[in-house]
């Protein structure tokens, strides 16, 4: 089990030149965008395959990177980095990037909205809703399993109290993408929905749903164990508002997880200004009834993008002692600066040959 460390990167800039370069001769910077890290692996040594090859590796991972990496991820440009050892930088010091996806399991819940304006028209008339749905909440689940190490559960909510799972498989996130489909297929099924859906379908507890949501998979990847580190996530698709009055909004927001990321999906006449109080503007996302695969289909490149994973790898100057490391990232095209402050290493091969690609 990885040991976990949280990092805020912090915004500053970075100056000197030539072979040696104090850590404190910057001068702070504003920056055009909000980068922070988390530490999965703290550094250790890995060995190469030539006797006294080798270097050292941290694991990292992205949260809330600058929307402006969306379509070119600098995060991936070995040149953006300076390694820092005991505060100065040698020009002699090696540093290379792995982009790494399946480091770390994420569990998603999707949370779907199954109120009467969603399901009235029937689920498996072509352009319903309701169908359409099906068809947005497969290619989420088939894009979702196939591109990281990511298990899903699936639930419904509408005017019951509690959020129910779609069937007794998803109950638990699982990366079984048959289950999860069939679970989807379901909703096709005219005596589940007559059995479990209708009759529910004069209110909506939004609020309620969302406080029950994040309690949940919070007790799935432990966020109140920092020994664990696991991602979730909860998706929740909706076309209207709280009408159930059972949990204030107030107390919907306070119950809000840190730990969790929230996405938003708001078609017809969904509270979109709620929503955005859920989940932040940047990940809420709305749509038409025609176009629903498209917002998830937005919502699935969003939860990769927040979610990916760097192998940091370096080769320090210093060959022989104790060494804090230091990892610099800085991106001055967009004004993007910060770093990451490793745990002192002890180099104790002198003869060690770095073995990076960069």
């Amino acid at each position: 089990m990885f040991k976990t460390l949280f990092f805020t990167l912090l915004l500053l800039g970075i100056g000197g030149c030539g072979r040696t370069a104090d850590l404190n001769s910057g001068t702070s910077t504003k920056s055009s965008g909000n980068l922070k890290f988390v530490t999965v692996e703290k550094s250790h040594f890995v060995a190469g395959d030539i006797p006294g090859d080798g270097h050292y590796q941290t694991v990292v991972r992205t949260v809330n990177k600058p929307v402006i990496y969306a379509q070119n991820d600098a995060l991936e440009n070995a040149q953006y980095y300076t390694l820092f050892e005991n505060n100065k930088h040698k020009e002699e010091s090696v540093i290379g990037i792995e982009k790494s996806n399946n480091e770390v399991e994420s569990d998603v819940m999707l949370l779907l909205d199954l109120s009467g304006s969603i399901i009235d028209a029937g689920c498996s008339t072509e352009g319903s809703t309701c169908n359409q749905l099906i068809r947005a909440a497969h290619a989420f689940v088939n894009n979702i399993i196939t591109n990281g190490n990511f298990k899903i559960s699936i639930y419904y909510f509408n005017a019951k109290k509690e959020i129910m799972p779609l069937t007794r498989q998803t109950e638990y996130p699982t990366a079984n993408i048959d289950i999860l489909n069939q679970a989807i297929d379901r909703l096709k099924d005219t005596g589940f929905v007559e059995q479990y859906l209708k009759g529910y379908d004069n209110s909506t507890n939004l609020y309620g749903a969302v406080k029950q949501s994040g309690e949940r998979v919070c007790s799935w990847v432990g966020c109140e164990n920092p020994e664990t580190f696991k991602l979730g996530a909860v998706v929740i698709f909706t076309d209207g508002r709280d009408l159930a009055d059972l949990v204030s909004k107030k107390d919907m927001l306070k119950s809000l997880k840190k730990n969790i990321q929230y996405y938003t999906i708001g078609i017809g006449n969904a509270d979109n200004k709620t929503l955005i109080e859920i989940s932040g503007q940047e990940r809420h996302f709305e749509a038409s009834e025609e176009n629903i695969e498209s917002a998830f289909s937005q919502t699935y490149n969003y939860i990769l993008y927040n979610s990916s994973f760097y192998r940091i790898n370096y080769c320090p100057s210093t060959r022989e002692g104790t060494v804090r490391i230091k990892i610099f990232f800085d991106d001055k095209k967009n004004n993007i600066r910060a770093y990451t402050q490793e745990d002192k290493i002890s180099i104790q091969n002198s003869d060690i040959r770095c073995d990076i690609i960069r």
